[in-house]
């Protein structure tokens, strides 16, 4: 596709645009003398980008009807000017101009993969490709910008992404996710029943996030949170936010009281580093899903970070086996959703790729391999789950604390605890029994390992997870090996 490449006469560019119909039609080249064509050629002048402020770059009001206008002719000069620029923080602007469904899109999209009809997975894919970037590689012309282009998108976004407010992720790593704030809707103190009640629906198969919380049993299938991503809940006398990354694999329990205060979240509707960010209703605030802290807005440099709850992931049978009285998470949401077994996600499950870049996807594990985390304040220690089927069960050290992680008795989840120096012979998974070098005997309960003379080990906490959330967003890390 070719591209008209405006005349910039300088100082006057803002003002024209300023000024033009968002929806003319494509102006017409008209004949210029001999003499014109000279005094034209006189006036030209490259673009000066330090000089531009890219919000103008964005004339309409809503994405939705953006595509189907004409961009006016003297801003495509500033779109080949970014490309042409060595500057990162340009090349950031063309990147969304490209990767969203902007009246340049085709032309950002020619000048950065050489094909105007290039997709927006390509486009991702090169956005992934650019690495790990920090706050501090973002312009602030650059962060304006997107502020404003994404407040175009969902009007709730530019809230979020105020360029004003403090925060500790870059805006190029910050993309939407398809879906508007809250779009996929969060379960608010929603409805329980029990076993008996659920057994109409619910099937052995079914995987489910186990909590257990002062004695109160929850299970929450995936089938159904699958749909929602977020449950603000009580459990045990206990408010709590099962926050759930499907992108990521993880369902992370936090517990809501921080400082006197009890935060409730909901889903921003945008992504960093394919992992959701969530927002807190109250400051609307983001945080980070996966660590549990602010990131942008009001809140961030408060030194907040939330109490992540142990969690099990593991399948219906054994956990109303081991939970009789568990009370389980009503399918009767008040949402029209298809909750069947295996329905939503089922093709990215399926697959080995990612729907959104994330800037590390090394090894030695497969970025969607599963891991169970363990989570020890700021540092998380994964545990493969193919190693756990095979070993089921290992002891280790995570910052001089013993600790054994024990498979569950499906193999798709695992649990931790701090063994406070005893050392393990044997499991018996099936049994829920685990045997010390010392010959006593131990029971796996949700809370602790409690041996036959009384004594217990606590659980710490940890949920399963995706291997390429563990690299991409704890702040550190180690894989078991």
């Amino acid at each position: 596709m070719k591209f008209a490449v405006p005349v910039f006469v300088g100082g006057l560019l803002l003002t024209i645009a300023s000024c033009s119909d968002d929806n003319a039609a494509p102006p017409e080249d008209p004949a210029l003398e001999p003499t014109q064509v000279a005094s034209a050629t006189a006036v030209l002048t490259p673009v000066d980008l330090s000089a531009v402020d890219f919000r103008d770059l964005v004339y309409w009001d809503s994405l939705l009807f953006a595509a189907a206008m004409y961009p006016p002719p003297l801003m495509t000069r500033i779109v080949t000017a970014l490309a042409e620029s060595e500057e990162p923080a340009h090349k950031a602007v063309l990147y969304e101009l490209a990767l969203y469904p902007t009246p340049y899109r085709e032309q950002a999209a020619y000048l950065l993969v050489g094909d105007a009809n290039a997709s927006t997975g390509e486009v991702l894919e090169l956005l992934g490709e650019r690495g790990r970037q920090t706050p501090e590689d973002d312009s602030a012309a650059y962060v304006a910008f997107k502020s404003k282009l994404m407040g175009t998108i969902i009007e709730t976004f530019d809230e979020f992404l105020d360029p004003q407010k403090p925060r500790l992720l870059s805006a190029q790593e910050v993309v939407w996710g398809g879906v508007a704030t809250d779009g996929i809707p969060p379960l608010d103190e929603p409805s329980f029943v029990t076993a008996g009640e659920a057994s109409s629906w619910i099937v052995p198969s079914d995987e489910v996030i186990g909590v257990v919380i002062n004695g109160e049993a929850r299970a929450y299938p995936r089938r159904i949170i699958d749909w929602h991503e977020m449950v603000n809940d009580t459990v045990g006398g206990v408010p709590v936010s099962l926050a759930y990354c499907t992108l990521c694999n993880s369902a992370i329990l936090y517990d809501g009281r921080l400082n006197g205060k009890v935060y409730r979240f909901g889903t921003s509707g945008m992504l960093y580093r394919s992992n959701k960010l969530m927002y807190d209703r109250e400051s609307r605030t983001l945080w980070e899903q996966y660590t549990g802290e602010p990131v942008w807005g009001d809140l961030v440099g408060q030194g907040l970070k939330l109490d992540v709850l142990p969690v099990v992931h593991t399948r219906w049978i054994d956990w109303v086996a081991r939970h009789p009285d568990t009370k389980v998470l009503d399918i009767n949401t008040g949402f029209h959703r298809d909750y069947g077994s295996g329905v939503a996600y089922a093709d990215y499950w399926a697959s080995n790729d990612l729907l959104f870049p994330a800037p590390d996807l090394s090894g030695p594990l497969l970025p969607k391999d599963t891991v169970y985390a363990v989570r020890n304040d700021y540092e998380v220690v994964a545990y493969s789950i193919a190693v756990l089927r095979e070993r089921q069960f290992v002891e280790d050290e995570i910052d001089d604390l013993p600790v054994v992680v024990i498979l569950t008795a499906d193999s798709t989840g695992a649990r931790a605890y701090a063994r406070e120096g005893v050392r393990f012979a044997t499991v018996d998974l099936a049994a829920g029994t685990l045997k010390s070098e010392d010959g006593h005997g131990w029971r796996i309960e949700e809370d602790a390992l409690v041996a036959d003379d009384g004594t217990r080990l606590a659980r710490l906490p940890g949920h399963n997870s995706f291997w390429f959330a563990v690299v991409n967003h704890a702040p550190t890390w180690r894989l078991y090996e």
